[in-house]
């Protein structure tokens, strides 16, 4: 189709398509380092799954010292600042891990974009890329004027869905490798009408209660659940929190629709259980649903390296590190049933274990102009179980941004960018990266991980 009469919305440095947590750090990133920014979301606000989806909770730490700081670090500084965060100490056993007012992270992913100067196309869903040969020249966006389209000479697919990658012809995957099922959806919900003079008893009773709906729900007398909460935080009164589990194509409009659908179904009968069997939930009642569902896996992009699940159980070290990662192999059943493996089988790493994130695995093998960065970065479908959580994501939005600065400013192509230069900035802005790793593997390669042969 040509789009050659189609109005330009925006012309930048670099296009970000994406504005979840990924796509938020790349855009920061490289405003920051100088570069006029265009940032392009679907949703009526920036944030993905820490607004939209109000999945509000950050691992930062690998249970001995805190290893994802950078732009994440002020993430918690400025939330802290509007007090929409805490620490959070029953998970596992640290004190780096952070709950937040997705409220509040709005706020803050906004002031970002207004300090910078980004210019931010919300209710923009990108719907197809002009592309010549290896050259990604612009992506296509729906707007109610119609179709138009942003231009740069670089671009980052932050879409958490590979849809630039896919539009300008990039190879790409989706799901598992048997079957190409993806992992399961949740909806958060949140339930009012507790009765705070309860405190004690809800403590007490919770570990029960989990365990009852855990038995109730394996034996089909209760819908499938990925979690349930009771808890009093610095910034909400006493609540519940529900993560109601559902699956289906997120790729597919009726079937994310029919999967949203039912995860809001099977409420009423949570509500049922709580005000029969929780002291003090007597009253309680739908609080909120978040208005997306949090979306864990659909399509992701072939890079030049191909993050796997021996990377992450062998600790894997990268010559072209740009940050590292904790987080175990965590997939949730593509059935929707609310089993994970973390939950099963306890897939954390030990107390102290990190692997490296390579920069490689951001950058498209397919178009030359083009880096990716999130969960449809270039991973298997166990790889990207363990990298799919936010924080992570932060890193490699960091990462991609950064990369993009220097690859404009040097005009050259995200493949050509130095990656002893980029992770000196990384330091320099506050990522970690252990550099002694990065050397070792340098001066002693070895043997890289086989590449799998998915694509």
């Amino acid at each position: 189709m040509s789009y050659g009469d189609l109005r330009t919305l925006m012309d930048a440095d670099v296009a970000v398509v994406g504005g979840g947590p990924a796509g938020m750090c790349a855009a920061i990133a490289a405003a920051r380092a100088g570069l006029e920014v265009a940032l392009v979301e679907r949703w009526p606000m920036v944030g993905g799954q820490s607004t939209m989806s109000r999945v509000c909770i950050w691992h930062t730490s690998d249970r001995e010292r805190e290893v994802i700081l950078g732009l994440t670090k002020e993430l918690v500084e400025r939330l802290e600042a509007y007090g929409g965060i805490e620490r959070w100490h029953d998970f596992p056993a640290s004190p780096e891990t952070y709950y937040f007012n997705s409220e509040w992270m709005a706020v803050v992913w906004d002031d970002l974009i207004r300090e910078h100067g980004i210019r931010t196309a919300c209710y923009t869903p990108c719907v197809d890329a002009v592309a010549d040969g290896r050259r990604l020249e612009a992506v296509v966006v729906g707007t109610k004027r119609g179709l138009e389209l942003v231009r740069a000479p670089l671009f980052i697919d932050a879409t958490g869905d590979a849809d630039v990658a896919a539009f300008a012809g990039c190879r790409t995957t989706k799901g598992r490798e048997s079957d190409g099922k993806v992992q399961g959806m949740t909806l958060v919900s949140s339930f009012a009408g507790i009765d705070p003079a309860s405190n004690e008893e809800l403590r007490a009773t919770h570990p029960e209660l989990l365990a009852t709906m855990a038995r109730l729900r394996d034996a089909g007398e209760l819908p499938s659940f990925g979690g349930f909460h009771l808890a009093e935080s610095r910034f909400m009164a006493w609540y519940g929190s529900l993560i109601a589990c559902t699956s289906g194509d997120p790729l597919d409009p009726e079937s994310i629709t029919r999967a949203a659908m039912e995860a809001r179904a099977k409420l009423p009968k949570f509500l049922e259980l709580f005000r029969t069997e929780c002291p003090g939930c007597e009253h309680a009642d739908l609080r909120w649903t978040a208005p997306a569902l949090g979306v864990r896996e659909s399509r992701r992009v072939r890079g030049l390296y191909t993050f796997g699940a021996e990377d992450v159980h062998a600790l894997r070290s990268f010559p072209d590190a740009v940050g590292h990662g904790f987080w175990g192999i965590d997939i949730h059943d593509p059935d929707g049933s609310g089993h994970t493996t973390w939950l099963d089988r306890s897939t954390h790493l030990g107390a102290g274990a990190t692997y490296q994130i390579p920069y490689r695995m951001l950058v498209a093998a397919d178009v030359d102009n083009l880096l990716v960065a999130g969960r449809c970065a270039s991973a298997t479908h166990e790889g990207m179980a363990a990298l799919r959580i936010q924080s992570h994501c932060h890193i490699m939005g960091q990462a991609a941004g950064t990369a993009a600065a220097m690859a404009v400013d040097q005009g050259i192509q995200p493949a050509e960018v130095d990656t002893a230069g980029l992770q000196r900035r990384l330091l320099d802005a506050g990522v970690v990266i252990d550099e002694e790793r990065v050397k070792d593997v340098r001066e002693n390669p070895g043997e890289e991980a086989p590449q799998p042969g998915l694509m």
